[in-house]
């Protein structure tokens, strides 16, 4: 069997419309030959190709008039922390945008919404529903918790004295407004109760989640984004969650946590903050693995008694 001719820089190792192969001048015979796969209508992919999921809704935006990536898709194009059967769904999530019919191709979720144009946004070229309409369209398929995590990543706004800083990709308000605007929306009940356990200056997924369980436990509500200073307010940590009244700081530690540079640095600022009067409480992954976020919130709330809080109620 004759081995196909190499394919032009321009469309090898990634997917390709027919358009695409014609304007390369290409022959159309080339899309059918046994290196090639047919993804979706119209659009071919080599064997083996790892495609990003940018440039694939790129392409199936383009060819898909009047269309915008929505649901799942959306949130993953935004960064947004979904849980692994979302992140999984291998389809992309395409929504019409002119009231016409939902698209229907292999490889696709089409959807029909009722959108306007605050609900839509572009992201280097792909049109996708924004952060706040995202946000709505993943009550369908989230629970309460992953919807808090959801709301808290897209609400996030964080300015410190070290590292980056980071800006809300909208406000509590927008999904407020999303909420009141769209009240036969599907998931609309978990849309309000996630509304309300949102808090921005959550910095990761596993922070929303601890903070819920802590919540759960009927304990006060910590502060997000305080400052540990010292007699002369040089600042010594910025804990992830906080009990100034009764000095107790938690930290969430990631697995990047366990390098040997960044273990020093959180000996350090447990060890300052501990001179000044704090109690310090370190969630790690593998405790969570272990016990889960409500049997690590029992630590917060042993160190909380510790330290004088008393449940009245």
């Amino acid at each position: 069997m004759r081995k196909p001719r190499p394919l032009p820089v321009e469309l090898s190792g990634k997917s390709f419309t027919l358009a695409e192969q014609l304007a390369a001048g290409v022959a159309p015979h080339r899309a059918w030959s046994g290196d090639l796969r047919v993804a979706s209508r119209g659009v071919r992919v080599p064997w083996a190709a790892e495609q990003s999921l940018l440039h694939t809704c790129r392409l199936l935006t383009g060819i898909c008039p009047s269309t915008a990536c929505c649901f799942g898709t959306a949130g993953q194009l935004l960064r947004c922390p979904l849980p692994w059967n979302v992140q999984n769904d291998l389809r992309v999530h395409l929504a019409r945008v002119d009231g016409g019919t939902r698209p229907v191709r292999k490889g696709v979720a089409g959807h029909r919404l009722e959108l306007r144009a605050i609900d839509l946004t572009v992201l280097d070229g792909v049109p996708l529903t924004s952060p706040a309409r995202t946000w709505l369209d993943l009550a369908s398929v989230l629970d309460v918790d992953d919807l808090v995590v959801a709301a808290d990543f897209f609400i996030c706004s964080q300015s410190r004295s070290f590292g980056r800083n980071r800006l809300a990709l909208c406000s509590v308000a927008d999904l407020r407004r999303q909420v009141d605007n769209n009240p036969g929306a599907r998931g609309i009940r978990r849309a309000r109760s996630a509304l309300e356990l949102a808090r921005p200056g959550a910095d990761s997924a596993p922070e929303t989640k601890l903070r819920l369980a802590i919540g759960r436990l009927g304990l006060p509500e910590p502060a997000l984004g305080y400052v540990i200073t010292d007699s002369t307010d040089w600042e010594l940590a910025w804990p992830d969650m906080a009990f100034p009244e009764f000095k107790v700081a938690v930290n969430y530690d990631g697995r990047h946590h366990l390098e040997p540079r960044q273990r020093e640095l959180d000996i350090r600022r447990d060890e300052s903050i501990a001179a000044t009067g704090w109690t310090s409480v370190t969630v790690t992954a593998a405790q969570v693995k272990t016990w889960g976020f409500d049997g690590c919130a029992h630590r917060v709330l042993d160190a909380l008694v510790r330290r004088g809080w008393r449940n009245d109620k």
